[in-house]
This record gives structure tokens, C-alpha cells and sequence, in this order.
């Protein structure tokens, strides 16, 4: 960890965001090993259950403002 917090900012996110990636792919590979893997392949399986990687919607700042407001009160 102590690692990641001397990186550049954008750099330690993008290694925690592929570490993220990284473990759900692990756990939709043990899932698919246990369950389905006489019936599909895993690519066939990680499309059935809807996987696509990480969507990023774009917010406007108004949109951040008023989640924040709501967070904070």
C-alpha cells in the first residue's frame, strides 16, 4: 500500500482499478469452474451474466453537487 500512495495519483488508481478487474474476473472464473463449464465456455458465460467491464457514466458537476448536498445534508 505504501507503494500505491507514492504513485502519481492517476497511476495508483489505475492500478487499483485493475486489481478491482482483476479479482472479479477471479471470482467469475471460479463461479463459471464450479457451475457451467461443462455447459459453456467462460466467454459465452461472462456475456450471459452481463459482463462488460467498467462503465463510466459521465456527471456533470451540477450532478456531483447534488450528491454531495445529499450526502452531506
Amino acid at each position: 500500500m505504501k507503494d500505491i500512495f507514492s504513485m502519481p495519483f492517476s497511476d495508483g488508481c489505475e492500478l487499483i482499478e485493475y486489481a478491482l478487474d482483476a479479482e472479479e474476473e477471479d471470482k467469475q472464473f471460479l463461479r463459471w469452474a464450479i457451475m457451467y463449464q461443462a455447459d459453456m465456455d467462460f466467454e459465452e458465460f461472462r456475456q450471459k451474466i452481463g459482463c462488460r467491464g467498467r462503465e463510466e457514466t459521465p456527471q456533470t458537476a451540477a450532478d456531483i453537487l447534488k450528491s454531495v448536498k445529499g450526502i452531506i445534508g
